[in-house]
């Protein structure tokens, strides 16, 4: 499938500021993922990996639920 996308224009202050939301925005991401990995990590540790395995599993099934839920509802 061909989409075209209009070209998106910008001054270089805006150029300037978007690739500087960008940067900021990337950096705590990753450092979001550093901490999921220690936080996942230190559960496993705690409680166990078949235990921490089906905590997760748990969790993402019901976000999965929570969101037809709200595609049902709209």
């Amino acid at each position: 499938m061909n989409r075209n996308y209009p070209l998106l224009r910008l001054t270089p202050d805006q150029a300037g500021k978007l690739q500087h939301d960008f940067n900021r925005l990337q950096a705590n991401h990753t450092e979001l993922k550093a901490q999921l990995a220690a936080l996942e990590q230190a559960m496993r540790d705690l409680y166990g990996t078949q235990a921490f395995l089906a905590l997760r599993n748990h969790a993402r099934n019901q976000a999965q639920a929570a969101l037809l839920k709200q595609e049902i509802a709209a």
